[in-house]
């Protein structure tokens, strides 16, 4: 395997050592990782974390990168909201929900965080497209981000948040509110 051809074969900037063993059958997988790790020394990719990779780490976008982090997972609470302009800081930490074990990872792009959520409450997200489209990454709904903040961190007021809720679509965050434990439907907006 070639750069070039690894190049020319994989449109995302983002990739991983299974996306390059699907493109290069013929290829041993010990070669792969050979190959991929003298791309990395020469700087023509960059490794991110094992069986991670990126071609431009210009173009690396926190939120999609998250997805690639822990594939089973969807951006939600303080992220999703600041990204909604729902809440007004800026969160430290990537947060993602994922029915899976909790995790915290860090890495020379940033703090993210993986929360275990009940499967029955791991829906109402959706793809988003990166500006360039060359990637996603699942967003959960406004309405369904704030479900997830109020039930994950336990808040029972919003009247200290500063919460921009103006374009949030109250039928579908009473329907959604139903679907957690009571004392969620019970918090006044």
């Amino acid at each position: 395997m070639k750069y070039l051809n690894l190049k020319g074969n994989i449109s995302q900037n983002i990739f991983t050592h299974l996306d390059v063993r699907k493109l290069f059958p013929e290829e041993k997988p010990a070669t792969i990782r050979a190959q991929l790790f003298r791309f990395a020394r020469r700087n023509l990719l960059t490794q991110i974390k094992r069986g991670l990779y990126c071609f431009d780490l210009t173009q690396i976008d926190e939120l999609e990168l998250a997805h690639h982090l822990y594939p089973l997972s969807y951006v939600s609470l303080e992220t999703a909201l600041n990204y909604y302009g729902m809440l007004p800081d800026i969160p430290a930490v990537v947060t993602s929900i994922t029915t899976t074990t909790t995790k915290n990872v860090s890495c020379a792009f940033g703090r993210y965080s993986f929360v275990k959520i009940k499967k029955e409450l791991y829906w109402g997200y959706l793809p988003v497209l990166l500006p360039h489209g060359n990637g996603y990454f699942p967003l959960a709904e406004k309405e369904k981000a704030l479900l997830d903040f109020f039930y994950i961190r336990k808040v029972k007021q919003v009247r200290d948040l500063r919460l921009n809720l103006s374009d949030m679509n109250m039928a579908r965050y009473r329907h959604y509110a139903k679907q957690f434990p009571p004392w969620v439907e019970t918090i006044h907006l």
